[in-house]
């Protein structure tokens, strides 16, 4: 396959080609697309949600084997992140046809070189009908899926917001995401693993939720996204109907499997976005998934 893009002097491309040979595909997980004889007509290289690489020889343009291999690749994915070089408006198009829109920019690529990158981002609720490898992976969609919405909502909320409350309960924002980030850690890193955490229930003070001293707004909703991380690490070291192993979590209960604890993360999730749903709309008036 060859790069043919006419921003592309020929160093780029030579560059490029060692680049993808010695980093990228080492590197991340890669689909690749080939006729009936063998021949190699596409590829995509992804890590985790995001899309590193997809490139479609010439010859195969216009014939769906790039929206082919991004659907496969992003199987019970909720949301998916590329970059994509603004010089190269047939590549722009393409992703924003299939539902990707534009959430930033940068002048340069990530090695420096003057290539001006858009930043695009698709997210969706994973539907009924969507294939899935797993019933682990299509939970763990889920997961992700509610996880990026209220990290969205909360990052649309006025700064002042975020540790006010508007509810008679009085807990804020910055709370629920606190509470949310210990709730992945006391089910998957306690309690399926049984990691040595000396505050599993760091988000309880006296009954109510509450920030440790120090935590403030912005960090609460970094710690989500690594814990984010962290769950989809553990359940996919797993295999299908794995169990949990003997801890404090399950109260001298037989161990759930990772599937009915994914389960358990789903519904937490889905009661608290909606929480989440109505403070958004009474501090700011926005409604929407």
């Amino acid at each position: 396959m060859e790069a043919t893009h006419s921003f592309l002097t020929p160093d780029d491309v030579d560059k490029i080609e060692t680049e993808v040979r010695t980093a990228a595909l080492p590197a991340l997980s890669v689909l690749v697309a080939q006729r009936a004889d063998g021949t190699p007509v596409g590829w995509i290289g992804t890590d985790g949600h995001r899309v590193e690489a997809l490139f479609v020889d010439p010859s195969a343009h216009g014939r769906g084997v790039g929206s082919a291999l991004l659907a496969a690749a992003t199987v019970g994915t909720a949301r998916v992140e590329l970059d994509v070089n603004e010089q190269n408006p047939g590549a722009v198009g393409f992703y924003e046809r299939l539902g990707f829109v534009r959430t930033g920019r940068s002048e340069r690529d990530g090695r420096g070189r003057p290539f001006p990158l858009l930043h695009l981002r698709r997210d969706r609720l994973p539907e009924p009908s969507d294939p899935a490898p797993s019933t682990t992976a299509l939970l763990l969609g889920y997961v992700d899926f509610y996880r990026d919405r209220v990290l969205d909502k909360y990052a649309a909320l006025p700064e002042a917001e975020r540790t006010a409350s508007r509810l008679p309960s009085g807990w804020s924002p910055a709370e629920l995401l606190h509470h949310l980030r210990c709730m992945e850690r006391r089910w998957l890193e306690w309690g399926f693993v049984d990691a040595d955490l000396p505050d599993p229930w760091a988000d309880h003070v006296d009954g109510r939720w509450a920030l440790p001293s120090g935590v403030g707004a912005d960090d609460v909703a970094a710690a989500l996204a690594a814990q984010g991380r962290r769950t989809r690490e553990i359940a996919e070291s797993v295999g299908p109907g794995a169990a949990g192993v003997p801890s404090g979590r399950w109260a001298g209960a037989p161990p759930a499997t990772i599937e009915r604890t994914l389960l358990h993360v789903v519904q937490e999730y889905a009661r608290h976005l909606g929480h989440l749903d109505v403070v958004v709309e009474l501090a700011t008036g926005s409604t929407g998934e």
